[in-house]
């Protein structure tokens, strides 16, 4: 789809995941981590203000080189600028990409890709994608 052919014209891929708390977070850092492919992984992340973000970005540490933050299609959705201000303070290279698609065209690089952080946010990438659950 659109999202995939982004980041494929950089020589990368696109993972998607819906994990949205600590453990979830491990796991995929986990995989990540145990993966040998020379890219980089960057996250695109967004959370919901009802979620441990301090946790589930500091299981990315020493594996993410960088975090783009959006905000996620919910009333509930943890302002994209807090979730950058957030993964700063834990150390991360961090920037406010506001939405997908614009963090996509940041990424200059051949990459590994992770959309993460929220079952809203893996709905809307799916949507943005062509793919949308009926």
């Amino acid at each position: 789809g659109p999202l995939a052919d982004i980041v494929q014209a950089q020589g990368g891929e696109l993972w998607l995941d819906g994990g949205h708390n600590p453990h979830a977070a491990r796991a995929l850092a986990a995989d990540f981590r145990s993966a040998i492919d020379p890219r980089p992984l960057i996250l695109i992340v967004g959370m919901l203000n009802t979620k441990d973000a301090a946790g589930f970005l500091s299981a990315f540490a020493g594996v993410a080189s960088e975090m783009l933050t959006v905000t996620p299609p919910s009333a509930a959705a943890r302002p994209s600028a807090d979730l950058a201000e957030e993964a700063q303070s834990l150390g991360f290279m961090a920037v406010d990409a506001l939405e997908i698609e614009s963090a996509l065209r940041l990424i200059d690089t051949p990459a590994r890709v992770l959309i993460c952080g929220s079952l809203y946010l893996a709905g809307e990438a799916l949507r943005l994608n062509g793919w949308a659950p009926d």
